[in-house]
């Protein structure tokens, strides 16, 4: 199914507002978090954020999950919309080389 132009705009927003927040508001000591994704649903209620890490990307993934609430905040206090999505954090898996 194709997204809306709003969905995208969104989607676009809250991975730039995320990516600003894991730099300057959670740093991670000795690792990198980066944002492959960003799915949110139409109704702003969810918001699936797709995340690949240096190290341990699933130890990373459950971390966030645990302060998804204060990523929340965080995020709201960065971007505009009428409602912010409830966050979940699903780990991307390296490619071997």
């Amino acid at each position: 199914m194709k997204k809306s132009h709003k969905s995208e705009k969104v989607n676009a927003a809250i991975k730039k507002a995320l990516s600003e927040i894991f730099i300057y508001d959670i740093p991670l000591e000795n690792n990198m978090i980066t944002i492959v994704n960003v799915d949110t649903a139409q109704d702003l209620s969810k918001s699936d954020v797709y995340i690949t890490a240096l190290k341990d990307v699933e130890e990373v993934a459950q971390q966030l999950n645990q302060k998804s609430g204060y990523i929340g905040h965080l995020l709201g206090n960065r971007i505009k919309i009428r409602k912010i999505p409830q966050l979940r954090f699903i780990p991307v898996p390296h490619p071997t080389l």
